[in-house]
C-alpha cells in the first residue's frame, strides 16, 4: 500500500513538472504596427552646397566641367547639365538613375510652356551621392527665352525614399526652386523660380540654332514702319517683287534707316528664307546689336579694307539700348518720317583713308 502510495506521488510531481515545463516553453512574439521608417533624401547643390538647390551648368560637351562662357548665346548642340547632391542619412543611395527618370524638363518662347522630354536623351552619372543628370539641347528648343526644370528628390531604395520637388522655372535665374509635395504630368513651372546655383559663366538665352535661328536687315519706309518684304543682308530676291523694286529696296543708302531682326522659324522648319514668315516669331527684343563697316570700299571711296565700328545714328526700337536700329547718314535717328538735319552726310562719319564718309562699303551688324 506503501508503494502504490509513493508510485502515486511520484507520477504526480512527474505531471505537474511536466506541466510546468510546457508552458514556460510557449514563444511570447509581438510585431510593431508599422515598419520601420528611416530618413528621406534632401537634395544639395553641387557646387554651393544649398539645400533644395541644384547646380545648373551649360558647355559645349558631355563632361560640363566649364561653362560655355556668358559672351554668347546657348545653342542647339550645347549641353544642359544638374550637378547636385543627395543627402540621405541613413545612405540611401540613387544608384540608376531615379531621380533623372523624374525630371521634366518645359520650355518657354516668350508666350507659352511647351514640355519636351520626348525630344530629349537624359544621361545619368553619379558617384556616390553626387549626382550629374544632362542632355544635349536639340532642335525643338531652338528660340527658348526660359528653360524650366522639375525633379524630385528620390533614392533607388529606402523607407522612404521619395521626398519633395524642385520646380525650376528658368535655368538662367539665381533664384530659388519652389519646393512642393507634389508636381503633375502636365503643371508648368512656376514663375520667378530658378536653380539657386546657376553657373555664372552659363551663355545666356534665349537657345539660338544655326539651322532655324535667322537675322536680317531691313528698311522703315518714309512712314516710320519697318518693310520685311525684303532683306538688305540677303543675295535672294522674294517672288513676286520686281527687278527695280529689288534693287531700290535691297540697297542701302544715306538718308536711309535700317534695322536689325531676328526671328525664330516655327519647330521643325528649316528651310532657308529671307525673310521671317507668317508664323515666325520675331524675337529682336532678346538681342543687342553690333554695327561695323564691311571692308574694303570700293574703288570710287578710296577701295579703304575697314571693319570700323559705326556709332553715329545708332538707336533702340525693340528694347532699351539694344541698338537694333540705324540712320546712315545726316539723319535724325527718331520719330516716324526720314527726315534729314541738313547737313552733308560724309560729315557724320571720319574714317581713316578716305573722305567719303562710310559710302562704298557693306554694312555688318551682329546680334550679341
Amino acid at each position: 500500500m506503501k508503494n502504490l502510495t509513493i508510485k502515486k506521488v511520484a507520477l504526480g510531481l512527474f505531471l505537474a513538472g511536466y506541466a510546468a515545463s510546457s508552458a514556460y516553453a510557449v514563444d511570447l512574439k509581438s510585431t510593431t504596427s508599422k515598419e520601420i521608417l528611416g530618413n528621406a533624401p534632401v537634395i544639395y547643390s553641387d557646387k554651393s552646397k544649398e539645400e533644395r538647390q541644384v547646380t545648373v551648368r551649360i558647355s559645349a560637351d558631355e563632361a560640363g566641367v566649364t561653362a560655355g562662357g556668358p559672351d554668347r548665346k546657348a545653342e542647339v548642340g550645347d549641353f544642359i547639365h544638374v550637378f547636385y547632391e543627395l543627402r540621405d542619412l541613413d545612405g540611401d543611395l540613387d544608384e540608376n538613375g531615379v531621380v533623372k527618370d523624374t525630371l521634366k524638363v518645359w520650355i518657354n518662347d516668350g508666350t507659352n510652356w511647351v514640355k519636351v522630354n520626348t525630344a530629349l536623351d537624359i544621361k545619368f552619372s553619379n558617384d556616390g551621392e553626387r549626382g550629374h543628370i544632362y542632355f544635349q539641347i536639340p532642335e525643338d528648343m531652338a528660340g527658348a527665352v526660359k528653360v524650366g526644370l522639375q525633379l524630385q528628390e528620390k533614392t533607388t531604395f529606402g523607407n522612404p525614399n521619395t521626398n519633395q520637388w524642385l520646380d525650376i522655372a528658368d535655368i538662367w535665374s539665381n533664384k530659388t526652386p519652389e519646393v512642393k509635395p507634389e508636381i503633375g504630368d502636365n503643371d508648368k513651372p512656376t514663375d520667378d523660380t530658378g536653380p539657386g546655383d546657376t553657373d555664372p559663366d552659363n551663355p545666356v538665352g534665349p537657345i539660338v540654332s544655326k539651322e532655324s535661328t535667322k537675322l536680317g536687315i531691313f528698311k522703315y519706309d518714309t512712314t516710320g514702319a519697318l518693310d520685311m518684304t525684303v532683306n538688305l543682308a540677303s543675295l535672294s530676291k522674294p517672288e513676286g517683287i520686281t527687278d527695280d523694286v529689288w534693287a531700290q529696296k535691297s540697297t542701302p543708302r544715306y538718308g536711309d534707316r535700317l534695322a536689325a531682326v531676328v526671328w525664330q522659324k516655327v519647330k521643325g522648319d528649316t528651310t532657308a528664307t529671307s525673310v521671317p514668315g507668317a508664323n515666325d516669331r520675331i524675337i529682336t527684343a532678346s538681342y543687342s546689336f553690333t554695327w561695323n563697316l564691311s571692308g574694303p570700299s570700293n574703288d570710287t571711296t578710296g577701295n579703304v579694307d575697314s571693319s570700323e565700328k559705326v556709332t553715329a545714328g545708332v538707336y533702340s526700337v525693340t528694347a532699351a539700348n539694344n541698338n537694333d536700329s540705324i540712320a546712315l547718314g545726316a539723319v535724325n535717328a527718331a520719330g516716324g518720317n526720314v527726315a534729314l538735319t541738313g547737313a552733308k552726310h560724309n560729315s557724320v562719319y571720319s574714317i581713316a583713308g578716305t573722305k567719303a564718309g562710310i559710302q562704298g562699303f557693306k554694312l555688318q551688324v551682329t546680334a550679341n
